[in-house]
This record gives C-alpha cells, structure tokens and sequence, in this order.
C-alpha cells in the first residue's frame, strides 16, 4: 500500500507562496499592512504521474547432465542447448550436476571451453553430480569459483556446492549430489530468510526426489542401509522436505536419470509440489525402470529414449517467470551423435519439437486429471476422476470460473521394465525381504485391494521365489498411462480485457504416444499393456485406446493449445451487464482478442452435457465455431464455452 504524509504545518516559506494570490492573508502570514508584494512565484510544475512498477521477470533455463564417456564432456549437445539459451535470451543456466564423466581437471576445462562463449549472456549456477564426486575437489573449486555469483549465499562447510541466489523474486537454492540429507537446515532457513522477497522458489539437486530410475525416496529409505549416515538422514528429513516443499511451492528440479520426467509428489496433507527430471544432454539415455510411486506421486510426462532406439534426445527446458506467473516449456531435439568424435551432425541445426508445457500464477486452482483408460467398474477411491469438470475458481477481484465438463480421452503411455531387490539381514532398515515389501507399500507403491485399486499394475510390488536362497523382491514390469493437471491461473487484465485473465492449463499436454522402457514406440491404438496393468486386479494388460480424432498420436504439442475439448464457465462482475460484456479468447500468435461467438451465434440456453458433443438448438448451422460452441446462463449470469483449445480466456466490451 502507498504511504501517504500527513500535511505538514504552514511555514512562512509557504505563506510567502500564498501571499501571490491571497493577499488578504497577509497578516495572518505576519506582514506590514503596506508591506510591497513580493514577486509572483510561479505554481510547481505538477507531479509527473508514477511509472508503472516494472515486472520482475526472469528466464531460468536447465542443463541436464553433460557427462560424455571415456573422459568427456558431451560437447555438442551442451553447445546446441546454450546456443537456443541465448536464442531465448535466458538469464540463468541451473546446471544439475554430472557436467562430466569421472570429475578430471581435463573434462572440467573441456567444460568451461564450450561455457565461456556462453557466460556474457547468462549466469550459470552449477552443483556436483556423483560423477563430479569422482574428481578432486579443488578441481571443482577451481572451475566453479568464477561462475557462481558474489553474492551467492553459501551453506556453512560447503562452500561452491550448497548456495542460494536471490534474482528478481525468484530464489534459487542450489544443492550438490549427497548432500540433501545433511542440507535441510540449510534450505529451510533459505526460505524462511527470503519468502517475503520471494515469488517463486526453485531447488536444484542432482538425484530426483521421486525417481523413475533412482530418487532419494527409494535409495535412501526402501532399500536404506543402517551403517550409511545419510540413508538414516535423510529418513529423518522425508517428511518435512515434503512439507516445506509444498507449503512453499518449490519447483524441484534434478538431473542423474537421463530422462525426462515431470509430476506432483504430494505431502502427508496432500498437498503438491512440482518435481522436473531435466533429461539428459548427454551421450547415453537411461531406461524407465519404476515409473510413478503412486502413494505419493503423480506423473504428468515421461519421455526416455536410449542408444535402444538408434538415437539419442537432448532436453531443453525454461522456467520463464514474470512477476507471480510462471510459463514453463521443454523441447527434444533428436540426435545420433553417441561420442565427440562423431562430429555435431544433426546438432548442428537441431530441430527443437516442444512437447510440454504448463502455465501458473499465484492465483489458482489445480485439479489431478486421471486418463480415461482405467475400467469405470473400481472404485475411485475419492481420486481417479477423468473429467476436467472443476470447482469454482475466484479471481482476486472477486470474477469466478470453473470447467464444467471434458474427458480426459488422450493422454500419453510408457512400460516399465522389472526390477528386483534384497535385503540384507543387519545391513539394511528391512531385516528380510517381506519387510522391504512392506517398506515400498508403505513409501511407494498402493498395494492393490478391491476398494484401494493399483491402476498402474495388481501386483505392483511382489516377492518372487519365495522360501528360496534366491528370494527377491520384485517391481513389477508394468505399463502406466499419464494424468494430467488442469490449472486455472488467475493474471492481471490485459490491455483490451474489462476482467482479469485466465489462464487453463493442462487439457492439451498429450497426444497419445506409447513408449517401451527404452523409449522405442509402441502404437496405443494396437498394442495391449503389459500383463496386470488394466487396473481392476486381473492379469489382463491395458486395453488398446481408441484416440479421438483430434489426438496428434505425436510427442509434438499444437501451438495453439488444442487438446481435449472442455467446457469453460466464467462469470460476470458484480455489476457487469451481458449486452455490453463478451467472453474472448487470446490469439496465441498476435496476442488479439477475438470474442468466442457473434451475438447471433451465442446460445442464450444453459450448459447440458450434450452440448459438449452437439450443438443447442438455438445456434444456427450457419455459426462459424472456431472457437467452439459458447452461450451465456442468465440464471448464473455466466458465459460458457466448449472449446477445443486451452489458453487465455478473458471479458471484453461487446463489439
């Protein structure tokens, strides 16, 4: 709130002004009667109106791990990734870890060689990786030492590898490979330190929280061993980083799986907080071996591909931060260059496919959407909904919306491959396999019961041999469909709106893709899931998906958002009038506002769900529906609108 002064007392200075104009205020200012008058002063220039605080913006890119075999640093996938970097004018690099294969001098000056073009343009934060840990550690020091920022701010004994940089409203708490366990003080306090100056909050650490090929969870716990310090660490600290993780809505971010992988780990409240696998930018890809660890997580896009597949991906992802909104995007580029001496090849103009995405703002509701794929029979268990119908949304100015109604009906799919353990009897927390399975239905997986289904698999984790000396216990080979999360973000009004802005989020993030644990592709349309997997409990794998025809069956996302069809609620002000107020959508390409419908062609009957599919019988055939099918529900003064494409959404002045 702007701070006002109170009014200061008259002075003579101020009388002498006065006496100008108002002459007969004279004595009152303590002046001879025939006193001369001085001369005029002219009046103060007024004021100049205040300049529109400027918006704290800040793009915050992820180098995955560079490591490139032999002694190498992958050059050429790291040099393509900072080139389309200062393409997209990137202000910060988080680089997770694992910059080389065995942590040398000579790999970290390979390194810095393709970086220093780089540094004029952009910040790099690095952390160490577990290959990093190979190395010496003045080695790191020496590399690192003019990268990380002055006025970084260092954990106590672990300095240039445990720091946090405030930047724009943005904080960035940086934490090496091994530390998370020792490394919780330290990002609380970070917090706690800078929320009130904070908008956003991103934690970079190079081992996944919730993993698909490694993770803390499973690592340090599951499989934890009682003699390593930080397996026994970390167990103490799970649950609060849960918590502070999601009561601060920090952006988790890793590297270490050469993968791609974006979800929501949930805390004991269930509350959510964003976990992204940066992928990889090196010569070797990793094999999805777990998938979602369902008691706690949700996955929203995986996309792996190996030296399986004859080729390899790099991954490239920006969080673009602007004030409280946070506009997210990651691309691929595919390549086959598998070592340096192969040369650039496709790398020397890579051809970047962007294939996810999401948008949020401070303002906002989110809502878990389930795939359409699981049989409607089980049990939802209060959480396996497929509609993206939605609660109502307020705006802060007091403007609401909701979705009404859609179907998750595309989405994409993954296997995974099988995977055992053991335990070891005096070594690890589980004294004997039956207790590690009761560690990973406790931490991990839902252990699958007629009114608690597992839809990823009915025995998801199992132990196999039973009674043997080669007893095991086994995580299942599966195949996992994606969900989604819807969100609606409220943002400031637009140039050319009357209300705030919209924004809906996640209905088009997938096109029905089908990938093996390698990433070789498999046709959702044809193939059948892995055996277990349909969710009800039977051996029978998930069902081939007829894709609607709006599905890409592509990893590649539609520039203009469309997906799913959904049908959008949006109320009026309190006062607003509908003959004088249009719903809009945003062009994504011009940035115009173009109303959803013509007067003529805006139904006057409320939403039925069979409008999601037809048409109310008060529009003509004659409409142009582009836009999708809208209409406005007098009894709760509200437009609605199904349509085809999510985007921003906003009041405009009637035409």
């Amino acid at each position: 709130m702007m701070k006002t002064n109170k009014k200061s007392a008259l002075t003579p200075r101020g009388c002498q002004v006065l006496l100008a104009s108002l002459p007969l205020l004279l004595s009152a200012c303590g002046g001879a009667g025939d006193a001369p008058s001085p001369a005029p002063v002219p009046a103060p220039a007024p004021a100049p109106a205040p300049a529109p605080a400027e918006a704290k913006a800040l793009k915050v890119a992820l180098l995955p791990d560079t490591q490139g075999g032999g002694s190498n640093v992958s050059v050429y996938p790291m040099r393509a990734l900072l080139e389309l970097y200062k393409q997209q004018k990137v202000d910060v690099v988080l680089v997770v870890g694992d910059l080389a294969e065995n942590g040398s001098a000579a790999e970290y000056r390979q390194w810095r060689e393709v970086a220093e073009a780089y540094k004029p343009f952009m910040t790099f934060l690095p952390i160490m990786g577990n290959h990093d840990n190979k190395g010496m550690d003045q080695d790191w020091h020496d590399l690192v030492a003019d990268f990380i920022p002055a006025d970084a701010e260092h954990m106590s004994g672990a300095r240039n590898k445990n720091y946090a940089v405030l930047r724009n409203g943005v904080l960035l708490i940086n934490v090496s490979y091994g530390w998370m366990p020792f490394a919780y003080d330290f990002v609380e306090q970070t917090i706690l330190k800078h929320k009130a100056k904070a908008r956003h909050i991103v934690l970079q650490t190079h081992n996944s929280f919730v993993g698909n090929k490694y993770g803390l969870l499973r690592e340090r716990i599951v499989e934890g061993y009682k003699s390593e310090e930080g397996d026994v660490a970390f167990k103490a600290v799970y649950d609060k980083y849960r918590k502070l993780l999601a009561e601060h809505e920090v952006v988790y971010v890793s590297g270490h799986e050469h993968l791609y992988a974006r979800s929501l780990i949930r805390d004991p409240a269930q509350r959510n907080f964003m976990q992204i696998v940066s992928g990889s930018a090196s010569y070797k890809g990793y094999e999805n071996r777990f998938g979602e660890h369902e008691l706690v997580q949700n996955t929203l896009m995986l996309k792996a591909r190996t030296e399986a597949t004859g080729t390899l991906d790099v991954n490239a992802s920006i969080l673009d931060f602007k004030d409280d909104v946070l506009d997210f995007k990651a691309w691929y580029a595919e390549h086959s260059v598998m070592k340096n001496e192969d040369g650039p090849k496709e790398l020397a103009q890579p051809k970047w496919q962007l294939f996810d995405r999401f948008r949020r703002s401070a303002a906002r509701c989110e809502k878990v959407v389930f795939p359409a794929s699981f049989p409607v029979e089980i049990q939802r268990n209060n959480a396996y909904d497929t509609n993206y119908r939605s609660s109502p949304c307020p705006s802060p100015q007091g403007v609401s919306a909701r979705v009404l109604d859609g179907e998750n009906l595309t989405f994409n799919r993954h296997d995974t491959r099988s995977r055992t353990m053991s335990a070891e009897a005096g070594k690890t927390e589980a004294a004997n396999n039956r207790e590690m399975l009761s560690l990973m239905q406790r931490y991990m997986f839902v252990a699958h019961e007629s009114w608690r289904p597992n839809l990823n698999n009915s025995q998801r984790a199992r132990l196999i041999k039973v009674g043997t000396p080669e007893e095991e216990v086994e995580v299942r080979a599966t195949t996992i469909d994606l969900k989604k999360q819807l969100i609606l973000s409220w943002e400031a009004k637009a140039e050319g709106t009357v209300s705030e802005v919209l924004n809906v989020s996640g209905t088009a993030g997938q096109g029905g893709t089908y990938i093996d644990p390698y990433g070789r592709s498999k046709d959702i349309r044809a193939s059948t899931g892995l055996p277990g997997s349909l969710g009800d409990g039977s051996e029978q794998g998930k069902r081939p998906v007829q894709l609607p025809s709006w599905a890409s069956g592509s990893w590649i996302l539609a520039a203009d958002g469309q997906g799913d069809p959904f049908v959008l609620e949006f109320s009026l002000p309190k006062d607003g009038k509908p003959e004088q107020l249009m719903l809009a959508r945003q062009d994504p390409v011009s940035g115009a506002w173009r109303p959803v419908a013509t007067t003529a062609c805006l139904s006057q009957r409320a939403y039925v769900p069979a409008f999601l599919l037809g048409t109310p019988p008060d529009v003509a055939a004659s409409c142009s529906l582009v836009e999708g099918v809208a209409g406005y529900d007098a009894a709760k003064k509200a437009f609605w609108l199904r349509s085809p494409r999510e985007g921003r959404f906003a009041l405009i002045a009637r035409p």
